[in-house]
């Protein structure tokens, strides 16, 4: 057998069968930029989805404050269902949504979380089910919400982080409660969820007593087009009064964990220990009191000709302004994964970001680590952005490398579709593993219920032209070693036979080192790959063999 690189072309996902009517929940989506990063991904995901399942219909539920907005997403198999029309017994609903446009916009997003209240109350006091009316095979909640979820239709919700455990006070008792209920019922009620990096995905585990298995890693990726600097740059600058280089930006919201005050103190900090005076900060972010609050505290500290707040920008604006600046401070106090910070490294950006939660997860080696809670280590991660030109260049480097690993779409939106399926079919059994054979880093292995000894047998294959010589292989059950340990070698194929305890069990086989493709300009794919699996079962020692995977690209 000759085995050989099997590029994915980029219009593979299409060409995979994937006939489906797919409800996705987008109700909890506000005008504007309300909703965070969480919303500019969301759009571009179903925009991908879309592209990629083309014989798949996604039908968008949405309230009418964002219903309008949403219309750039429809296509021939997108479509948009105002779900505010449900209450139509309420005539006040069909006015706003007339008039919805020319409504001020605090007071829009105001009357759409009330709307969006409004919608879960008549829908569980609603024994019609809206999926089944609309033939609808799944129900994704790309905001965690399962707020529509019906019996017996799989759901897939989406966990983006558990902020309100960690930090409470940043939230109202109220806002609390209705996280807390969410989760709750994502954990209770959904197939299958999906966390936007490990720390999620760990949070999630322990916080909501889930299963492992129930719960997928898929980091957020963006496209590298859109990081790209737009044509009108220079005006937008000029509208502003920059500079190319000679400003800083924290691109984010004014909410409590943004840590926008201790920003302000380290800058100020900064402009008195070396920064430069031509250097200014540029924060971001839809306004709001906090923003005011800032602004007035940064012209008490003789600050307001250098700090700049433009309010919420479109995105190509905002890009413009990134791909500009002369390096990204995000000093937040919690985050799921931290897009932004990715999105300046693929722009060539250098970073320096706090080292909490996900971000030191994102960002490796690539970017100035800080204690968000300490003012004069912020001061100083800013003022080496600008004075230190070899670190400047190292972290550009390297942050290009970095960035490199989470501009794949393609496998975003594969693994998205994969998620679907397996919710579709119940759940797979085998993780980590893609549907090409290639193995990732971590292979899990959920063995269906033995009530006598049985082995897994796992069938690898190691291609004599990988860049590594030889991978280790270790598994474990429990977090515990499980089995014999073996070293293959370039060119070889190995059997390995792992014993099996009574019982449903996971079994997990890590594999080191792993490789990418790209890196070793092997290709443009940039997964994490080991070895491929070419067949996995479990034979028990009546001589019953119960086939797991069987490798059918391969072989």
């Amino acid at each position: 057998m000759v085995w050989k690189w099997k590029m994915t072309p980029t219009n593979a996902l299409a060409k995979k069968k994937f006939y489906r009517t797919i409800a996705v929940d987008l109700t909890p989506v506000l005008p504007g930029g309300e909703n965070g990063g969480a919303k500019i991904f969301v759009l571009e995901l179903l925009q991908l989805l879309s592209e990629a399942a083309p014989q798949t219909q996604f039908i968008l539920l949405t309230q009418a404050s964002s219903h309008e907005e949403l219309a750039e997403l429809d296509s021939h198999n997108m479509r948009r269902l105002i779900l505010d029309r449900q209450v139509s017994r309420l005539p006040l609903s069909i006015h706003v949504a007339r008039i919805f446009p020319r409504i001020p916009g605090r007071i829009r997003r105001i009357i759409g979380h009330l709307l969006y209240k409004l919608n879960k109350i008549i829908k569980q006091s609603n024994p019609v089910g809206l999926l089944h009316d609309i033939g609808a095979d799944l129900l994704f909640c790309p905001f965690t919400a399962p707020t529509y979820q019906e019996q017996k239709i799989p759901t897939v919700c989406t966990i983006y982080d558990l902020q309100y455990k960690t930090y409470p006070e940043f939230f109202t008792e109220l806002d609390v409660d209705q996280r807390d209920h969410n989760f709750k019922e994502a954990c209770r009620k959904a197939t299958l969820l999906v966390a936007i990096s490990d720390y999620s995905r760990d949070s999630a585990i322990t916080h909501g007593n889930l299963d492992p298995l129930r719960i997928r890693t898929i980091y957020l990726r963006m496209p590298q087009n859109v990081l790209l600097e737009t044509d009108h740059a220079n005006r937008v600058l000029e509208r502003f009064g920059l500079t190319p280089k000679q400003y800083l930006m924290y691109p984010a919201n004014f909410w409590k964990h943004k840590n926008h005050q201790v920003l302000l103190t380290s800058f100020g900090m900064a402009c008195h220990k070396g920064l430069p005076k031509n250097i200014k900060l540029i924060c971001t972010g839809a306004p709001g009191p906090q923003k005011d609050w800032l602004m007035k505290a940064a012209q008490v500290m003789n600050l307001s000709e250098r700090v700049l707040f433009p309010g919420y920008l479109p995105t190509e604006e905002l890009f413009s302004l990134m791909t500009n600046c002369g390096g990204l401070v995000f000093p937040s106090l919690y985050e799921g994964f931290g897009m932004p910070v990715i999105e300046a490294m693929a722009a060539g950006i250098p970073v320096a970001c706090s080292s909490v939660a996900a971000l030191r997860e994102v960002v490796a080696d690539s970017a100035i680590l800080f204690d968000p809670r300490i003012p004069s280590q912020i001061s100083q991660s800013m003022i080496a952005l600008v004075n230190d030109d070899e670190l400047r260049a190292r972290l550009i480097q390297a942050g290009l490398r970095r960035a490199a690993l989470f501009t794949n779409t393609n496998l975003m939106v594969k693994e998205y579709l994969d998620v679907f399926q397996s919710a579709l079919g119940g759940g797979k059994q085998l993780t980590g593993i893609y549907d090409d054979g290639w193995i990732g880093k971590t292979l899990k292995i959920k063995v269906p219920h033995q009530k006598r000894s049985a082995s897994i047998k796992l069938e690898l294959v190691m291609p004599k032209w990988l860049p590594q010589q030889s991978i280790h292989i270790s598994a474990s059950h429990e977090g515990q070693v499980h089995g014999p340990e073996l070293v293959m070698k370039r060119g070889t194929k190995n059997l390995l036979t792992l014993p099996v305890n009574s019982g449903i069990d996971e079994y997990k086989v890590d594999f080191t080192p792993t490789f990418i493709a790209s890196l070793f300009e092997l290709g443009e794919d940039q997964r994490e790959l080991s070895l491929i699996l070419m067949r996995c079962g479990v034979v028990r020692d009546d001589g019953e063999y119960i086939e797991l995977f069987v490798n059918k690209v391969s072989s």
